[in-house]
C-alpha cells in the first residue's frame, strides 16, 4: 500500500484497527492464566485487577462481570473474604472445582447451610461460597482475575500494547496472513513464511509464560520390591 493510504482513509483506518484489536484476542489464550496466578495485565490499564464487593448474609452466589473501568472480566483467579462483619483482615478460602465432592452443595446449597465460607467454586464469572454466609460485610469480598486488553482505537497515535514487547509483532502477522489468504492466495511461499514468523513468536511467548510462572513439582522415589 502506498504512504498514508490507511491513515488518510478513516473507513480504512477504523478496518484496519478492528484487524489488529482482533489479532489482540487471538493473542490472549497465550497470555491468560491456565492456573490460580495472574500472568498477564495489559500495562494500558490505570489500576490492577483486583475487585472488593459486599457479602451479603443468606446469599451464596455472586458475578463479577466488568471491573470498575467497565472492562470485561476474563477470568476469576482468587477469593478472599473477611471472616465477619468487623473484620479487617482478609483470608484466603478453598477454590474447588466441578468435579469436587462441594461443588453441588455450593451451586445449590441447603438453606440450613449457612456460617463462615471455606471454599467456592468459581463458574464462569461467577463465584459460589459454601457454606453460604450468616453476616454481611461492607466490601467482604476481594477477587483477583484477569480482564480483556486496552484495545486501540482509531485515533490512536502513540499507544503500545500493553503485551510483551517481543510478541507485538503478532498483531501484524495475524491481520498481514488472514489478508493473504484471502487476496493472494497463490503467494505459498510468503504465507509460509508468515506462518513460521508466526509460529516462532507464539513459541517464545508460551515460554516465557512457563519460566515467569513453573510448575513445582514434587519428586518421588521410585521404590522397588526386594522380594
Amino acid at each position: 500500500m502506498a504512504d498514508a493510504q490507511i491513515s488518510g482513509d478513516t473507513t480504512e483506518l477504523k478496518r484496519f484497527t478492528a484487524r489488529v484489536n482482533s489479532a489482540f484476542d487471538r493473542i490472549l489464550p497465550l497470555v491468560l492464566s491456565n492456573t490460580h496466578n495472574v500472568k498477564w495485565d495489559d500495562i494500558n490499564h490505570p489500576d490492577f485487577p483486583i475487585a472488593t464487593f459486599n457479602l451479603v448474609s443468606g446469599q451464596a452466589d455472586y458475578t463479577l462481570s466488568e471491573d470498575d473501568n467497565s472492562l470485561d472480566v476474563l477470568n476469576i483467579l482468587k477469593v478472599r473474604i473477611l471472616n465477619s462483619s468487623s473484620a479487617t483482615q482478609y483470608t484466603d478460602i478453598d477454590i474447588i472445582t466441578l468435579d469436587d465432592d462441594k461443588a453441588f452443595d455450593a451451586l445449590s446449597p441447603n438453606s440450613q447451610d449457612t456460617g463462615i465460607p471455606t471454599r467456592a467454586l468459581i463458574k464462569g464469572n461467577s463465584v459460589f461460597f459454601n457454606p453460604k454466609p450468616n453476616y454481611s460485610a461492607t466490601s467482604g469480598v476481594k477477587v483477583f482475575f484477569e480482564r480483556e486488553p486496552s484495545y486501540f482505537t482509531s485515533s490512536d497515535t502513540t499507544k503500545e500494547p500493553g503485551i510483551p514487547k517481543y510478541s507485538h509483532e503478532l498483531l501484524a502477522l495475524y491481520p498481514a496472513h488472514d489478508w493473504l489468504l484471502v487476496f493472494k492466495p497463490e503467494n505459498t511461499s510468503l504465507i509460509s513464511r508468515i506462518e513460521a514468523q508466526i509460529a516462532r513468536r507464539e513459541n517464545e511467548l508460551r515460554d516465557m509464560n512457563d519460566q515467569r510462572h513453573r510448575t513445582h513439582r514434587v519428586m518421588k522415589p521410585n521404590v522397588e520390591s526386594c522380594e
